[in-house]
């Protein structure tokens, strides 16, 4: 049964996880004995993947594990977390047969190809074409971005999307881009869509305001938003959703997707529900006399669980991965 089985694993800033993946006979990707630790745990991957395949009475050959960082030569140096990881090391410690890394957006993007309808919500309706490019996009630990391009199997195109620069569009943008760049110096774009950002905009705009920061952490800031929707805490989801609007926006552009825009994430998954009453599809579609080329383009939060798990899965069958 090993020989059936796949080792694969997500790996982000602040999570490990790890799954047996086996393909069926139709062609579909079954997970089990899926598992999560905190990387705070860990001082190297090795040591967490160890952790995980003592827990297995299987031994799987094969193995793809996706990082939060960029792929070069087989190796990847995570973006938000010291830890370097390379296909041969990772074959050498564990005795894998094969062994392929890539970025954990390409691997969310390569999953997200293959979730049925019902994992999606959509913002801006119409049905995502992959004969033509999609991005995917998903704030989290930090911001990722991939890309995917037509073809069989699906091309997918990892990028470094998130680091791109932050663009002000109003006048309480400006003046939280004012306290971040004093704080920062240079201000990403996942300094504000990312979980870490949504904090640091909610106190942002606490400073505008002369309010204490009652709020100490994400999950605080989206609670009092759900609880109080005159408070500060929902102004900043309104924010962080109107900027996602103009990232998603941006993407489309840089991507040429014209077959649909995905956010995918958790972070996406909570603030969800707010971008109805955000301007997110005004930011999405407002482009001067450019904006044509977005009018029609679908756009969706992808609401699944364990999607890079499944496309680390699915590149093993794309083999050879162009990374």
């Amino acid at each position: 049964m090993a020989a059936d089985m796949i080792i694969v694993g997500d790996v982000g800033g602040t999570n490990c996880r790890f799954s047996l993946a086996q393909l069926n006979a139709q062609g579909t990707i079954e997970l089990s004995n899926t598992a999560k630790y905190s990387v705070r745990d860990y001082d190297s991957f090795y040591d967490a993947l160890a952790v995980y395949l003592g827990e297995l009475n299987v031994h799987p050959n094969q193995a793809a594990f996706a990082f939060a960082g960029p792929k070069f030569n087989g190796a990847i140096r995570m973006t938000n977390l010291n830890w370097d990881i390379s296909e041969a090391e990772i074959a050498a410690r564990f005795g894998f047969d094969y062994v392929t890394i890539s970025n954990d957006f390409a691997a969310m993007a390569r999953g997200a190809a293959i979730m049925p309808d019902d994992s999606f919500t959509p913002i801006i309706d119409g049905k995502v074409n992959y004969s033509n490019p999609v991005a995917v996009l998903g704030p989290g630990t930090g911001l990722g971005v991939a890309g995917i391009l037509p073809g069989k199997p699906l091309r997918i195109l990892p990028t470094e999307g998130g680091y791109s620069a932050f663009a002000p569009q109003d006048d309480l943008e400006d003046n939280i881009m004012k306290i971040l760049r004093a704080e920062l110096g240079f201000v990403a774009s996942e300094h504000i869509l990312s979980g870490p950002g949504l904090l640091r905009t909610y106190k942002a705009i606490c400073d505008i305001r002369g309010e204490a920061h009652i709020a100490t952490q994400p999950d605080e800031v989206m609670a009092a938003a759900e609880a109080n929707p005159k408070s500060t805490a929902r102004e900043t989801v309104r924010v962080f959703c109107n900027v996602l609007g103009g990232y998603a926006g941006n993407a489309a552009y840089m991507l040429g997707a014209s077959g649909g825009v995905i956010i995918a994430g958790g972070v996406a998954r909570h603030v969800g529900p707010f971008i109805a009453k955000s301007d997110f599809e005004t930011r999405f579609k407002s482009r001067g006399k450019a904006s044509w080329f977005v009018q029609n383009i679908p756009v969706r939060v992808l609401t699944a669980h364990s999607v890079a798990l499944y496309g680390a899965a699915a590149f093993i069958g794309d083999r050879p991965l162009k990374a």
